[in-house]
């Protein structure tokens, strides 16, 4: 058990970094779908142990932070290394972004998810995919092998991983939901955030966004729609997960709001990380 403890952490990351490498076979719609598979694996592996509210606090917590690191972390990355506001241009994901932060708030009103709610959430991922998919599916199949690699060590990984969750959330005698929002975003994310550091051209920050903006509507439909349909009929109460929904519908919006005009400036970097602000403040038990 401590050996699968210890392990349970740089495996997953591992396999993270696998995945992401093995992402750049396809199109930028499947690279962003098959970059939320740590998100996945962990929603599915939870929602098998009916252990729904940390599947929701690790879908939610994604969304928050894939907004902060998009906005915040891209924006003032780029004003430090050029000097100007970070340009990304209208973009038709935007539409998408309003949609799931509205379907969020909503979710967040009738307090609670469901199979009705799972449909809803799936109809939404649908209608996006038709729009981002294209015949392009396979570019290389050289990055196909770390791919699969890294998301079987991610599957064996993360149920150990649940483990130490449900380990920390014992020995500091906190909700293990909180325990999930602060780990598994951030091992998952990682990745976005070194290859922006790496970056050294423009477009290439400006694809990182994109890609972030496209993982984020793939984890706020169909992540969310699974622990929906997982969840039955009878549904799952979100009572004590209303502040971190409330912070997703408002990180949302506010992102949505910072970037329908197609730039990112410092001040707008700045105003998103008050919603990080917000974020950790309401992590108290």
């Amino acid at each position: 058990m401590l050996v699968t403890e210890l392990l349970s952490i740089p495996l997953f990351m591992l396999g993270v970094e696998l995945i992401y490498r093995g992402a750049k076979f396809s199109s930028p719609y499947v690279i962003a779908l098959v970059s939320i598979l740590p998100e996945l694996i962990i929603t599915l592996q939870a929602s098998f142990r009916s252990n729904y509210y940390v599947a929701l606090s690790t879908v939610l917590g994604s969304v928050i932070s894939l907004y902060v690191i998009g906005v915040s972390f891209f924006g003032l990355l780029h004003f430090i290394r050029w000097k100007s506001d970070f340009k990304v241009g209208a973009q038709r994901e935007y539409t998408f972004v309003i949609l799931t932060s509205i379907s969020i708030g909503l979710l967040g009103i009738s307090g609670k998810i469901d199979i009705w709610w799972g449909i809803v959430l799936l109809a939404l991922f649908l209608v996006y995919s038709a729009m981002k998919m294209n015949s392009n599916l396979i570019r290389s199949s050289t990055a196909i092998p770390a791919l699969v690699i890294g998301s079987l060590i991610v599957w064996v990984s993360s149920s150990w991983l649940l483990q130490d969750i449900f380990s920390l959330s014992s020995a500091f005698h906190v909700p293990p939901y909180y325990v999930a929002i602060l780990i598994v975003p951030i091992m998952s994310n990682l990745q976005e955030i070194s290859t922006a550091l790496r970056s050294k051209k423009e477009n290439v920050m400006r694809d990182l966004l994109l890609g972030v903006i496209n993982e984020n509507l793939m984890a706020s439909s169909l992540l969310l729609s699974i622990i929906g349909f997982a969840s039955g009929i009878q549904g799952i109460a979100l009572a004590s997960l209303t502040p971190l929904v409330e912070v997703s519908f408002f990180v949302g919006m506010l992102a949505y709001a910072l970037m329908k005009n197609g730039d990112i400036k410092v001040f707008d970097s700045l105003l998103m990380l008050l919603g990080l602000v917000v974020f950790l403040s309401v992590l108290r038990p």
